[in-house]
């Protein structure tokens, strides 16, 4: 089977794509710069150089493909949420994958799947409710960008490409979110962010990508997927399990208003979390390697000790 993944070059995509070609998958991998990726990825992956600007009808060399991934967009996480980096966190991602379902739609490109990231902000703070797929969307800035993002891929010509949208939790690995919430254990201030009540949805990276590929072989999954594990934890608990892996203590809170003051409007989306349920996929009969949190950072932290 053949995928081709947009954003292939990030934490996700490149673990994505070990596990699709441990599988026997051929995968190609759209890039704005061929000879820097070739670096970064496997042998045997496929590089297409796009600029993220013309029709992709304009590249000459896209395989025959059975399965797109898009993974891509500027990261949330990077900068303080400025007027113009909100705008560039959205338009990088409809910029993205409306020029995918453009292709999709002119038969440019003709998967039987597209698959396209989002993220749990799409449901806006909800304090303790379980949240499964059929709830509506949220209010605030993320779960307008959310929202906007699935709603391009649905823009698919019916018939054409079963289209499914995941809504990732906080990826457990080594890299991404958990390097930086680890950090301050090593220097022993590590502690819950605000009063450490908000729920936290995540998922450990090799069932995100066990679960992309069990997505592209089971037809029968289509719309909004909840991409979490099914034990979604408060911050405070998080924090202690995190702690007691990394043999730290877990007892220096960070206040809420230092966090609106060191990252603005950007804090809100660690005050506030949403307590994610993976109704759909588990109906479908998915299995977990890490349901439970203490095994999950045990294995994204690789059994150490320290950070």
């Amino acid at each position: 089977m053949n995928v081709l993944i947009f954003g292939g070059t990030g934490f996700v995509g490149r673990n994505l794509t070990d596990e699709l070609l441990a599988n026997g998958y051929q995968v190609s991998v759209v890039t704005r710069n061929r000879q820097k990726t070739a670096n970064s990825l496997r042998s045997g992956v496929k590089l297409i150089e796009w600029d993220n600007i013309s029709p992709l009808s304009f590249v000459c060399e896209l395989p025959e493909t059975d399965a797109v991934i898009n993974l891509a967009g500027e990261s949330i996480g990077n900068r303080r949420w400025s007027a113009s980096v909100k705008q560039e966190i959205l338009a990088s991602r409809i910029r993205t994958i409306g020029a995918i379902v453009t292709a999709i739609n002119k038969r440019t490109i003709q998967p039987k799947v597209l698959i396209s990231a989002s993220a749990v902000g799409y449901y806006g703070p909800r304090q303790d409710d379980e949240i499964t797929e059929s709830a509506a969307a949220g209010q605030d800035f993320l779960a307008q960008v959310c929202r906007d993002w699935e709603n391009e891929a649905y823009k698919v010509q019916s018939g054409l490409s079963r289209v499914a949208t995941i809504r990732i939790g906080v990826v457990l690995g080594d890299e991404g979110a958990l390097n930086r919430m680890a950090m301050p254990f090593k220097f022993y201030i590590g502690g819950p962010l605000g009063t450490g009540n908000q729920w936290l949805s995540w998922i450990h990276i090799q069932d995100l990508t066990n679960m992309i590929r069990f997505i592209i072989e089971h037809p029968e999954l289509i719309g909004p997927i909840n991409a979490t594990a099914p034990e979604a934890v408060r911050m405070r608990d998080f924090c202690k399990v995190l702690g007691e892996v990394l043999r730290r203590p877990s007892w220096l809170p960070v206040p809420e208003i230092m966090l609106k003051l060191a990252l603005g409007q950007m804090a809100e989306m660690l005050l506030h979390g949403q307590r994610a349920v993976p109704e759909k996929i588990l109906g479908a009969g998915f299995r977990f390697k890490f349901p439970n949190l203490r095994s999950a950072l045990e294995g994204a932290m690789d059994n150490r000790n320290g950070v």
